[in-house]
């Protein structure tokens, strides 16, 4: 298991440091989208309740 998460570790830790110039605003921007979208889709879909 380790000799999975090991390279994925390292994949993200590159990326975080490539886009450290990002405002970590943006990314709570984009996490705020993501989550209403996905909040309207499930109401939405659902009508506003939960199935049974």
């Amino acid at each position: 298991m380790q000799s999975h998460l090991v390279p994925l570790i390292a994949v993200v830790h590159e990326a975080a440091v490539n886009a450290s110039h990002i405002s970590k605003w943006w990314f709570g921007g984009f996490a705020m989208v993501v989550f209403l979208l996905l909040l309207a889709v499930t109401v939405i879909m659902g009508k506003g309740r939960p199935h049974s």
